[in-house]
């Protein structure tokens, strides 16, 4: 190597460590050999580096192309696997809290929504229009997939399930949207309404994907979905535009609905004697419902079902909470998605899946021979 481009390297490496040029370069003037050799020649011969924003001197030597150990957060920074102090969260379980992760649901808090499927009662007047917009809608909805509250038939929730989610997850992107270009346009921050509103969106396309994988749509269903995207998006778009409480108020009521269509499904598919009972209380549950809401291995479609029902419940509250907001309000509900993450993660660290789908679930075969063998045991009793 010349004795030119040695010394050019050694002149990189000294004026990135001292953070500042020297005078004759800063002027543009020619250098002294003797002046380049003051600057250089200390460089070279120091044992260690500087790495910009460590404030650290690393012990590579001279000859050392990349650091042993990066200063800044590593992407692909391995978790940690020992059990984690709250107060250490910053530390030790950042890299993880990042991530948009969906709520792992435990059975109490399902049972818990299933019994309380409140409804909002609309107050002023875009309440009311949001209110029998939707309600009409549904009505509708009811009456093209042939749903009825007993006895449904198994095909006519198959598609109402995937026209559903399909649907449910234009709003929640759509806002984000526009509320990302009004941050943009603005150069106003969004005060963390944007990742909610992803994260809904998000939530609803893995209803359907995980829908997808238990049953396939006609042309009829891919026709209907496609008209819902095309005659509701810019309906939606142009509201969220004018009133956006408006259409959160909205997508409250359509999760109302939402939540009253699973739970009935539910009810029908753990009593006897309904076709959703006959087809369904044997599935189990795919892979990746398991995967994603961190249920056992023996859970059973049924159990994806109340996971589906509770997100519901969670958006109908999260959107009727931003009806009542300003737009600059900050998000109530940004902790929350930092719990969601810890609460994933420290389920997957420790080997460990949400306690839905155990012997107490209804509708599965193992339920249904304990039940009689119970019978059976209290009849003998009841005899002797």
């Amino acid at each position: 190597m010349s004795p030119a481009p040695m010394f050019q390297a050694a002149l990189r490496r000294a004026t990135g460590a001292i953070g500042t040029t020297p005078s004759p370069l800063r002027s543009g003037g020619p250098m002294a050999p003797s002046a380049l050799r003051r600057l250089v020649l200390p460089a070279m011969q120091q044992p260690g580096r500087w790495w910009a924003g460590s404030g650290e001197q690393r012990e590579d030597g001279p000859g050392s192309a990349w650091p042993a150990k990066a200063r800044l957060p590593a992407a692909l920074k391995p978790k940690p696997r020992e059990s984690v102090d709250p107060s250490q969260l910053a530390m030790g379980e950042k890299p993880i809290v990042d991530l948009m992760q969906n709520y792992i649901w435990q059975k109490h808090e399902i049972e818990e929504r299933l019994l309380d499927l409140r409804q909002h009662q609309p107050e002023s007047f875009s309440d009311k229009c949001a209110h029998r917009a939707m309600y009409s809608l549904y009505k509708g909805f009811n009456w093209i997939t042939g749903y009825q509250p007993e006895n449904t038939p198994v095909r006519a929730i198959e598609w109402r399930l995937i026209v559903l989610e399909s649907f449910a997850g234009v709003p929640g992107f759509m806002a984000a949207m526009f509320r990302h270009f009004r941050s943009l346009r603005l150069l106003k921050r969004d005060h963390g309404w944007i990742h909610t509103l992803l994260e809904e969106a998000e939530n609803e396309r893995m209803h359907l994907l995980v829908c997808m994988k238990m049953f396939k749509a006609g042309y009829i269903t891919r026709l209907l979905v496609l008209a819902a995207q095309v005659f509701m998006t810019p309906w939606l778009g142009l509201l969220y535009v004018v009133h956006p409480r408006s259409v959160h108020r909205f997508v409250g009521y359509l999760e109302e609905t939402a939540c009253l269509t699973y739970a009935n499904i539910i009810h029908q598919v753990q009593t006897p004697g309904t076709p959703l009972h006959a087809a369904w209380a044997d599935l189990p549950a795919p892979a990746l419902a398991k995967v994603y809401w961190k249920l056992p291995e023996d859970a059973m479609w049924v159990d994806s079902l109340k996971c589906m029902f509770a997100d519901e419940s969670n958006h109908r509250d999260v959107n009727h909470t931003f009806a009542t907001m300003e737009s600059d309000d900050p998000n109530p509900f940004v902790s929350k998605h930092l719990n969601n993450a810890v609460q994933a993660w420290r389920l997957e660290a420790g080997g460990s899946k949400t306690d839905i789908g155990d012997f107490e679930t209804l509708g599965t075969k193992e339920a249904d021979q304990e039940a009689d063998q119970a019978a059976r045991a209290l009849t003998c009793d009841a005899v002797r």
